[in-house]
Order: C-alpha cells, then sequence, then structure tokens
C-alpha cells in the first residue's frame, strides 16, 4: 500500500527571496491515491516579449508587473487536473485500465476547448492557452497513468534508483532544434517569428518528421492533434518505494541517485532553490 507524504507548489526561488507574487502556473489534484500534476505553458508577457525566468531583482520586478494576471495558462492546468480526478473517480478500481487512463486523458484535452474557443490565436500575446500534465491511478501493486509533455511520473526503489519514468516527448523537438535546424537556420527565441514557428509548426503537430520520426511535441490545448501526444502506462510497483509525479521545475532534483536521495530525505530542501515547480510523493508503506 501507498500513502502521500509529500504535496506542494513552490514559486520561483527568487520571487519568495524579494516578497514578490508571480502569478503561479502549476497546479495539482489529489483524492486519496488519484494524482494529477499540470504546468501550464509560459505565456508572452502583455507587452509581447518572450518571458524569461528572472535572475535579478529589477527583472523579478519586471515579470511581475508584465506577465498576464490572471493566466489562461494557469487556467489550463486547473481545468486538467480537476477534470482527471472528477472523471477517474466515476471508475470503479476493477475498471480501470490503460484505455480509461487514456480516454480520461482525452476528456481532460477536450476540456480546454471553451477556453481557447472564440480567440484570435496569433501564437504570441495570443497564444493557445495550454499545459503538460501527467495523472495517476494507484490500484493495488499498479500504477495506471499517462503523460504529456514535459510533466513527470518517475519511481524510485528503496535504494533510490530509478525503476521507472514517464516519456518526455519535449525531448524528440528539443534535439532537433539543437542538434539538427540550429545548425542550418538562425534561432532566437526572442524573436517574434521564432516562438511562432516553435509554436505553430511543432506544437501538436504530428506531421512534423525528420527521417521519418517524431520532431514535434504536445501540450493540452483542446486541439484534438494534442491527443497524439497522451502516453499510457500500467507499470508494477513489486519494486517502487517511491511514486513521484512532478513539474518540470522539479527536474534538477532529479538529475541521479545522490540528489534524488538528498531530496527524499528532506523533502523540505525542495524550497531552497529552484524555479517555479510541484511535486507529490507516495511512500509503500
Amino acid at each position: 500500500m501507498f500513502k502521500l507524504i509529500y504535496d506542494k507548489t513552490l514559486d520561483n526561488t527568487i520571487f519568495t527571496k524579494f516578497n514578490l507574487t508571480p502569478v503561479v502556473e502549476d497546479y495539482y489534484k489529489i483524492n486519496n491515491l488519484s494524482f494529477c500534476v499540470a504546468d501550464g505553458v509560459t505565456r508572452d508577457n502583455i507587452k509581447g516579449e518572450a518571458t524569461k525566468y528572472p535572475e535579478t531583482l529589477e527583472e523579478a520586478k519586471y515579470w511581475v508587473e508584465t506577465y498576464p494576471n490572471p493566466s489562461g495558462a494557469f487556467d489550463s492546468a486547473k481545468i486538467v487536473c480537476e477534470t482527471f480526478i472528477s472523471e477517474i473517480e466515476k471508475y470503479s478500481n476493477d475498471q480501470i485500465s490503460e484505455d480509461i487512463i487514456m480516454d480520461v486523458a482525452k476528456m481532460c484535452n477536450k476540456a480546454l476547448k471553451p477556453l481557447n474557443n472564440n480567440r484570435k490565436i496569433d501564437y504570441l500575446k495570443e497564444d493557445y492557452y495550454c499545459c503538460e500534465a501527467v495523472g495517476g491511478k494507484i490500484i493495488d501493486n499498479y500504477l495506471y497513468c499517462f503523460s504529456l509533455g514535459d510533466c513527470h511520473i518517475t519511481l524510485l526503489d528503496e535504494n533510490y534508483n530509478i525503476v521507472f519514468t514517464t516519456i518526455n516527448n519535449h525531448k524528440q523537438f528539443e534535439d532537433y532544434l539543437n542538434n539538427i535546424y540550429s545548425k542550418t537556420h538562425e534561432f532566437d527565441w526572442d524573436n517574434p517569428k521564432d516562438r511562432i514557428m516553435v509554436r505553430k509548426d511543432f506544437r501538436n503537430n504530428p506531421s512534423m518528421k525528420y527521417n521519418g520520426k517524431d520532431i514535434s511535441y504536445g501540450a493540452f490545448s483542446g486541439e484534438d492533434t494534442a491527443e497524439y501526444y497522451i502516453d499510457t502506462y500500467k507499470v508494477d510497483l513489486s519494486n517502487t518505494k517511491y511514486i513521484c509525479a512532478y513539474s518540470d521545475g522539479c527536474e534538477p532534483f532529479f538529475e541521479n541517485k545522490e540528489t534524488i536521495k538528498n531530496l527524499l530525505k528532506n523533502l523540505n530542501t525542495l524550497k531552497n532553490t529552484g524555479k517555479e515547480r510541484t511535486l507529490i510523493v507516495y511512500e509503500k508503506y
């Protein structure tokens, strides 16, 4: 059996340091052994400029002053999490399967359609409100779950070794961008044309291939094509001590066995450094 031992969303540390209040775009929802974590996709600011994580007080103040508030990215994350939990709880444990997980994940995507309907999408200030997410349900000695994008579910054994982690389909795009595209094209995220190119041509576009392989990535947006990027899993938990679900802000804590061990031995270290991050941890007892 598993019990929840940690669940929290934390702001980018620099905002906490200077007592500033940013727009939080992570969201999570838990109902006993069902959980979902979503990360709203970062927006351009209200001036149509690319948003970067601040490193100084001045940059942090500018971020707070110019970032959209409220943010549709937060709304998308909340809708996905609330939808996943409400829908998965309609099924008894003996009904749950990978197919059911897929059906519910697709419901999460469809639930975002009203959020983006009747909006004139320009892929800059008026980009789709969208998010990445993972969610799952623990049933006896199995985890049934889904992933889309760069949120993660990672399972650890009693020695803090990774025994399973979900697919990050951002990586295939990032590898293509950094190792192939950028060798023949100039690329600058501050250039609006490049942001449009990434969001319009590579996000939720399964037709983008290179040597027959996917080079695009997915995000829940309400677009039907987003569902192509949903991965589902049924994972045996026999060798699992910890189930960790988290947004990409927690990735540095899962880089290697030592950082994982330090985190799980003192979960309060999560508050000491990093950008916006959400972590849920279940432990076998």
